[in-house]
């Protein structure tokens, strides 16, 4: 029986509030936690955000892998132990005194992140829902935007009562008390009494594009996918550096960032209502071309006078990342199907790592070498060939899907 995709499910439900543990946990504490472990180590900001950077470059090379594991053994197993190493990475980082020990931990909890954030998430409903999976994909980016919106608060909080070693004993036992149960809670992997091959999905999807027909569309794909995370990251990291260099205040970067969070999660939740009548491609060319817009609107900033050029920004990027999380999970599946799903998305899941791990580097040379000016045309330049891209997986869309109608009618 086709499950129903109009109502959120509870499991869809527990899904998100897992991936919003995997991101509060395991990303977003960095921001507040990097500085004081700097500060209470002795040791420079320079050196714990740099080995951030590196641990996230690092787990580029291990998404593959755990893309081709979730094909393998399901969601199940791979989710599960992701929240066991999680919570036992957080409890070593709770312990480190070296700075040795303080990459060792950091590698682990970047490839802890891999098992439990959306990338498996989305794996995970694609394997349950099949073809229908586009809507509980949704669903669970609309809670799981929430995680910076709960975790930053509820660690500044923590810090008034206990230090930084404390925080990370309690990110832990959220991994183990709250993630570990959701994910030991998802369907295994059913199979067949006289048959070790697991059994299909009831809503498998083969996609438009045939095995041997697939490489124009995952350069394209994983082009689109990198530029969007290069900005992202690129934004993220040096926002505030960037509006310094252009004379605004920091009062108005933080109103800025205040408001790109809420706009994400409002342009899933238009997406979730407007479910399948807008087409996956079309999906990934708003979220791209949205990115373009706000970057568009900080360099009009340079001219132009005022707080709303630079709130405009916030609104547009805000739009355009919330989308750009729901293309990355519709997009595969509707062009390369369900099958093999992990594996696909962890392919692209390496080079957009590759790119998310460059941006902070390359926009900080950028802005101290070249300006500002020079560092808007890099970005301006990566969003151009990102929207490029995506307008040419709509092509890639329509024509497989025109080819497949007549086929189905012959």
């Amino acid at each position: 029986m086709i499950r129903s995709v109009r109502r959120v499910e509870p499991l869809t439900l527990l899904i998100g509030v897992s991936m919003t543990i995997g991101y509060g946990t395991l990303y977003y504490p960095f921001a507040i936690l990097g500085p004081e472990i700097a500060r209470t180590q002795g040791w420079s900001t320079g050196f714990v955000f740099g080995v951030f950077s590196a641990a996230l470059l690092t787990s580029a090379v291990t998404a593959s892998l755990v893309g081709r594991a979730m094909d393998r053994f399901g969601a199940r197993p791979v989710m599960v132990a992701g929240s066991c190493l999680a919570a036992l990475a957080l409890v070593n980082l709770s312990l480190v005194q070296s700075m040795t020990g303080f990459v060792v931990a950091m590698l682990v909890i970047e490839f802890a992140s891999r098992m439990v954030q959306y990338e498996t998430g989305f794996a995970a409903l694609t394997a349950i829902h099949g073809r229908n999976a586009r809507r509980p994909i949704a669903h669970v980016t609309l809670v799981a935007g929430f995680a910076s919106t709960v975790f930053w608060p509820l660690i500044h909080w923590l810090l008034g009562y206990m230090d930084w070693r404390g925080v990370c004993l309690v990110l832990a036992a959220v991994n183990f008390l709250i993630a570990l149960p959701i994910h030991a809670s998802l369907p295994g992997r059913a199979k067949n009494r006289h048959d070790p091959q697991p059994v299909p999905v009831v809503n498998r999807d083969p996609g438009l594009l045939r095995p041997g027909n697939r490489m124009p569309a995952f350069v394209f794909m994983a082009i689109a996918f990198a530029g969007g995370s290069f900005l992202m990251s690129a934004v993220h990291t040096s926002f505030f550096l960037i509006l310094n260099e252009m004379g605004r205040s920091a009062a108005l970067a933080a109103l800025a960032g205040a408001i790109i969070g809420p706009m994400q999660v409002a342009a899933r939740l238009i997406e979730m209502l407007t479910g399948e009548r807008v087409s996956s491609s079309i999906v990934g060319v708003i979220s791209s071309t949205a990115l373009l817009l706000g970057l568009a609107c900080l360099v009009a900033a340079l001219w132009l006078g005022g707080d709303w050029i630079v709130i405009v920004f916030a609104i547009s990027f805000g739009i355009g990342q919330g989308l750009n999380f729901i293309a990355r999970a519709i997009l595969p599946a509707r062009l390369f199907g369900t099958d093999g799903y992990g594996a696909m998305t962890g392919n692209l899941a390496t080079l957009r790592l590759f790119a998310m791990a460059g941006a902070p580097v390359c926009t900080a040379l950028a802005i101290s070498h070249a300006g500002v000016g020079m560092t808007f045309a890099l970005l301006m330049l990566v969003s151009a060939v990102g929207v490029s891209a995506s307008w040419a997986l709509v092509v890639i869309e329509k024509r497989a899907a025109r080819t497949e109608a007549v086929a189905s009618i012959a």
